[in-house]
């Protein structure tokens, strides 16, 4: 017995197999009853032996056509799924897409953006990676992401980058410290020494707090330098100095810090989605909109760009 059979063969096989006639089958095939023939003829040389007893009357299902149906119909089944499947890949509605996230992200946005992208593309399968800005940059270039919420500013090359909202700053004190609780201007800190962050690894949220303390009449002292928002932290908490980060942290508060709102408008970083200039799946712009839409009723609004 080969197995070389086609699946044009198969279903002709499985149309005469339940209309029990030639005739009909031809007819839900859209062919005619010669054709049809051939090809059952050349299933049956195939495997080997007859599928139908033929009467001038009737048509039936020989032992061996009836224990051959179930699997004709399922390898029929499963053609159809893996030509979807590839139909659904090429389109962008089957798939991974990896995404890359500063950490502000998963406190409040992600937990409301992720169910509802769920339902619109239920076949695709979301990889969530915790990253600083520029590693998202350069794993969107080297393809380990596809997509990435990060802040500006960025080197921008082969990317698209769209801003979605605006995360206010707001300053991080020790927990005794005169302004803690309290609302101010971002000015009344102007005599403090700064705990900042590193250039490499918070550039978005370093770069919005000097251009907050410029517009409000000041140039900050920064007595120390953090990589991260748990070490930054750590230093106000030891008295090293005050820091501004995005208003999200203040979900999970350290001990021995306090936060001070500020309401400077100027006083808030960017937050943009971006991805490669050569991707467009349908699935990149369902989540570029549903962060934008979720973030806009409770985020800062992002100026126009």
């Amino acid at each position: 017995m080969s197995s070389d059979f086609t699946f044009g063969q198969l279903r002709a096989f499985v149309a005469v197999a339940t209309e029990l006639s030639f005739r009909r089958a031809a007819e839900k095939l859209h062919t005619t009853q010669p054709p049809l023939s051939r090809q059952i003829k050349a299933l049956e040389e195939t495997v080997g032996t007859r599928l139908f007893d033929r009467g001038t009357r009737r048509v039936a299902l020989t032992a061996a056509g009836q224990a051959f149906l179930p699997e004709a119909q399922r390898l029929l089944t499963n053609a159809d799924v893996a030509r979807r499947a590839v139909t659904e890949a090429v389109t962008g509605e089957r798939g991974v897409v990896r995404v890359g996230y500063i950490e502000p992200a998963a406190y409040d946005l992600l937990p409301r953006v992720l169910p509802k992208f769920r339902e619109k593309h239920p076949k695709i399968d979301l990889e969530l990676h915790e990253m600083h800005s520029s590693d998202a940059v350069r794993r969107l270039r080297g393809r380990d992401i596809e997509v990435a919420l990060l802040r500006p500013p960025v080197d921008q090359t082969g990317l698209r980058l769209e801003i979605v909202y605006a995360d206010r700053l707001v300053a991080v004190v020790p927990e005794h410290h005169p302004v803690a609780g309290r609302t101010i201007a971002l000015a009344e800190l102007a005599d403090e020494q700064f705990v900042s962050f590193t250039a490499n690894q918070g550039t978005g949220v370093h770069t919005a707090a000097l251009q907050a303390c410029a517009s409000s009449g000041f140039s900050p002292t920064i007595a120390h330098l953090a990589s991260s928002t748990p070490m930054l932290m750590s230093l106000v908490a030891a008295g090293q100095g005050v820091g501004l980060i995005p208003e999200p942290f203040r979900i999970a508060p350290r001990p021995g810090v306090g936060f001070a709102t500020i309401t400077d408008p100027e006083a808030r970083s960017h937050v943009a989605i971006a991805w490669r200039e050569d991707e467009s799946r349908a699935a990149y712009r369902t989540l570029r909109d549903l962060t934008r839409d979720t973030a806009a009723r409770s985020a800062t609004p992002a100026e126009p760009q």
